[in-house]
């Protein structure tokens, strides 16, 4: 049975949208959720490319995601155009790890590969024995790492990577409710899904971003964690398994009841 969160407050550093995995699972832990909006997502620059390579999926063997937001934009995308999902489910699918697996699934079907570490580079180690000579489409972030593309052309990929959407920081006057309840320690966790939100929130909370040494600080996976470094901040929790619900697992794992 998981560890309860009765009487802890957790901030989860979300996208605008509806309610996640994460905040879902913490509320049935017990724990009392506040939403930070600290990122948000916006069209790409120029959606010629994408929406070229969504008319035309019959010339691609496989599709590869990185995000489940990839997943909504590219599936949102497709209904713009009036293509069916269906010309989609037809590549083979590949998925960077289980939360975006399952929503490739949820909106596509199940994908043909996960990789078992859920990183750019170790999706692209996975592809290598499937991709060469193959044509694969790559619907990415418009500020998205630079492994997966390094590692699918290096298996000698046909590559084509196209922007699928960008992801912008929340403006700094949504996050600095976090900084006050941090200063008045109201905060037990701050949950992080993103390295996106990681930076958002260090950036907004400027000189008080060190009051997040003072809390657990849980990360969704590697590159999130890797990003808390970078700024100075320590992961205290991190899931085997990187979904929203196995990150409020974690949380609990480490913080029980107050």
């Amino acid at each position: 049975m998981a560890a309860r969160l009765d009487r802890r407050t957790v901030v989860v550093t979300r996208g605008k949208g509806g309610e996640d995995a994460l905040s879902v699972r913490l509320r049935a832990l017990g724990a009392q959720v506040r939403e930070v909006p600290s990122i948000a997502f916006a069209d790409p620059g120029d959606p010629g490319p994408l929406d070229a390579a969504l008319r035309g999926l019959d010339r691609f063997d496989w599709a590869v995601f990185t995000s489940a937001t990839a997943v909504d934009r590219t599936v949102a995308r497709l209904s713009a155009l009036g293509v069916e999902t269906a010309a989609l489910a037809r590549l083979r699918l590949a998925a960077v790890g289980p939360a975006t697996a399952e929503r490739l699934a949820r909106a596509v079907r199940e994908p043909d590969l996960v990789p078992g570490e859920a990183k750019g580079d170790a999706l692209a180690r996975a592809l290598e024995p499937h991709v060469r000579g193959r044509r694969v489409l790559f619907p990415r972030p418009a500020e998205g790492r630079p492994e997966t593309i390094a590692g699918l052309l290096a298996a000698g990929a046909e590559l084509t990577a196209v922007e699928a959407y960008r992801t912008v920081p929340a403006p700094a006057e949504a996050i600095a409710p976090l900084g006050d309840w941090l200063a008045r320690g109201e905060v037990d966790a701050v949950a992080f899904a993103s390295p996106s939100a990681v930076r958002a929130v260090a950036s907004a909370l400027g000189e008080r971003a060190p009051l997040l040494r003072g809390v657990l600080l849980a990360a969704i996976g590697p590159t999130t964690a890797e990003a808390l470094r970078e700024h100075g901040l320590t992961p205290g929790a991190e899931p085997e398994r990187y979904t929203g619900a196995d990150l409020a697992e974690a949380v609990a794992a480490r913080l029980g009841p107050g």
